[in-house]
């Protein structure tokens, strides 16, 4: 382990812009320290300044020969330290976005697209979520909507599948968007479920993979309508852990996307469930009605929704995307 020393009590670390023998500013002296610094037991020179009895030295200094980065970040006016980074003293190069220009929509029914739900909408997730499959975050698509509000319903639609990362958007200029990958820390869920979730990847039926993960969120959860529940709370708590509606759809959506299986959440006159597409099909499953049904069976792999859906355009839209070609 690196370090320096002997220090008067109490190292300072801070960026001296002072030149000169000495320097004077708003009644503080400051003159170079007479103190040695050693790295490792060897001797180094460091520019230091003593102030008041405070040993002072450049921050970039000090992560050179300790081998840390440190640079100054003009876009959020900050000094940002990377205690992994060998020293450059430089900020890393931005990784560059990747935008592409195939059109994704050809393979798709054209009845799915809507005045919101365009080609071009489809064709920004879907880079998007390419993206996400082959380990690439940095891939971005443009969007453009006239109306503010339809922007912000598409971002609501994509809100509504997860897999582990969820799409978002954010402004560029006027009526142009950016859609890009959000990937959520599920780090403690994924080691408390592992187990489990290699038991279920080991089921070769899907549709039963997807019953074996309805029974573990029966199990673990109880219904609640006012209670709100999160994936990590799940699966960490040792009793059932009450939720409502939303918190059993995202728990399916969360395990779901452990074994690969596209999930869907779903809105409609004020109740949340799943569409998943298993074995060739998707289907509809409500986890919070089975967990208040005896054999946790009341609403599995169904082609009728539990109720009416609040954006059914939307819904068709999401399955095109997730799997092209499914909703014929």
């Amino acid at each position: 382990m690196k370090r320096i020393g002997p220090f008067v009590a109490g190292l300072l670390c801070g960026a001296i812009l002072f030149g000169g023998v000495s320097a004077y500013a708003a009644g503080i002296i400051a003159e170079p320290s007479p103190h040695r610094v050693f790295v490792d037991g060897k001797e180094v020179h460091i520019e230091g300044y003593g102030i008041e009895g405070h040993n002072y030295f450049k921050l970039r200094d000090i992560g050179a020969q300790l081998g840390f980065n440190v640079y100054w970040d003009d876009e959020t006016q900050t000094v940002q330290i990377e205690s992994e980074t060998p020293y450059t003293g430089e900020p890393p190069a931005a990784a560059t976005a990747v935008v592409s220009t195939v059109d994704y929509s050809a393979a798709v029914d054209p009845s799915v697209f809507t005045a919101v739900y365009t080609r071009e909408a489809y064709n920004a997730a879907y880079e998007v979520l390419a993206g996400i499959r082959a380990g690439d975050l940095s891939r971005t698509g443009t969007v453009h909507f006239s109306e503010y509000r339809d922007r912000q319903q598409y971002e609501n639609l994509l809100a509504y599948r997860s897999n582990g990362v969820t799409l978002s958007v954010k402004d560029i200029s006027s009526e142009e968007y950016e859609v890009f990958a959000c990937p959520m820390d599920l780090s403690v869920a994924d080691a408390m479920t592992e187990d489990f979730i290699c038991e279920v990847r080991s089921l070769s039926d899907e549709k039963e993979q997807v019953r074996r993960l309805n029974d573990w969120i029966c199990d673990h959860m109880t219904y609640d309508v006012k209670a709100t529940a999160s994936i990590e709370k799940v699966v960490t708590s040792s009793t059932p852990v009450p939720g409502n509606c939303v918190g059993y759809a995202i728990m399916m959506n969360y395990l779901c996307g452990r074994v690969s299986l596209p999930c869907i959440m779903v809105f409609g006159e004020g109740h949340c469930w799943n569409l998943i597409y298993a074995d060739g099909a998707w289907g509809y499953t409500d986890v919070s009605l089975n967990a208040q049904v005896y054999g946790h069976r009341a609403l599995m792999f169904s082609g009728i929704p539990a109720k009416q859906l609040s954006d059914p355009d939307g819904v068709r839209f999401l399955q095109e995307l997730l799997i092209p070609d499914s909703t014929f």
